[in-house]
């Protein structure tokens, strides 16, 4: 025997070695050893164990619909009457993200900690009330115009209030 044909041959059984194993990544399992046995019932009935999520065995085994995306998503191509019923659920987020972005623009809602008066306060709010977003459809900007006669009022009554000291 010569040195020359050992590795050719150690190479060839290394490549027939990979050629006959399974899948790279793992093996698949082995049918399950006991099966069921339904009496009175006619046909072929048997076991499999369902192992395309199970991470010891092959990853490319995944099967349709086996995660929630391609659940949602594989029969799309098919089904054109789903297409209404999701332009209508991606408007309706869409819109949701739009109201809480708008409604945190309101004076109600207190983000701003650094100072202890509250947002709402005449002080802190009597140069930028009319400013602020009042409802969702102000098409003309009614409710965009200042009210001076509400602004003396308002400025009177933080007087009396300064004077009897609750304030």
């Amino acid at each position: 025997m010569s040195l020359s044909k050992v590795p050719r041959q150690s190479f060839i059984r290394f490549v027939i070695a990979s050629r006959t194993a399974s899948t790279s990544s793992g093996s698949i399992p082995a049918p399950a050893r006991v099966q069921l046995k339904i009496e009175n019932e006619q046909g072929h009935f048997k076991y499999t164990r369902n192992w395309s999520r199970d991470p010891r065995y092959a990853k490319n085994a995944i099967q349709k619909g086996d995660t929630p995306f391609t659940f949602l998503t594989r029969r799309l191509g098919h089904a054109y009457e789903v297409y209404p019923l999701l332009v209508l659920c991606g408007t309706w987020f869409a819109l949701f993200l739009y109201a809480c972005y708008w409604s945190f623009g309101k004076v109600e809602v207190w983000l701003d900690r650094s100072s202890s008066v509250a947002p709402w306060d005449w002080e802190r709010i009597r140069d930028k009330y009319w400013k602020l977003p009042t409802v969702a459809m102000d098409l003309d900007g009614r409710t965009h115009k200042r009210c001076e006669i509400m602004e003396i009022l308002q400025d009177e009554m933080l007087e009396a209030a300064k004077k009897r000291g609750t304030r």
